[in-house]
């Protein structure tokens, strides 16, 4: 039975992951829930949006590593 590696994900993705998602979490938040949490003078014209879409571009860099990773592992099979 082979013994699998974990993967080694470097801190710097993981912080942008993290951002990401709390940045796409408060966006649709906003959007679907008008919960307020953004204050007042950081709020623009549909401001939720851009929250959303930038919290995803956040946390692409992530899954690219990841699936990068898992296919490099497949092909040493």
């Amino acid at each position: 039975m082979k013994e699998y590696s974990a993967f080694k994900i470097p801190v710097s993705l993981l912080v942008m992951d993290f951002i990401g998602a709390i940045l796409l979490g408060l966006g649709l938040a906003e959007w679907f829930a008008e919960t307020g949490l953004v204050p007042e003078r950081f709020q623009f014209e549909r401001y939720y949006v851009a929250m959303v879409i930038c919290g995803g571009l956040l946390m692409l860099p992530m899954m690219v590593h990841i699936v990068k990773m898992a296919a490099a592992r497949g092909r040493q099979r």
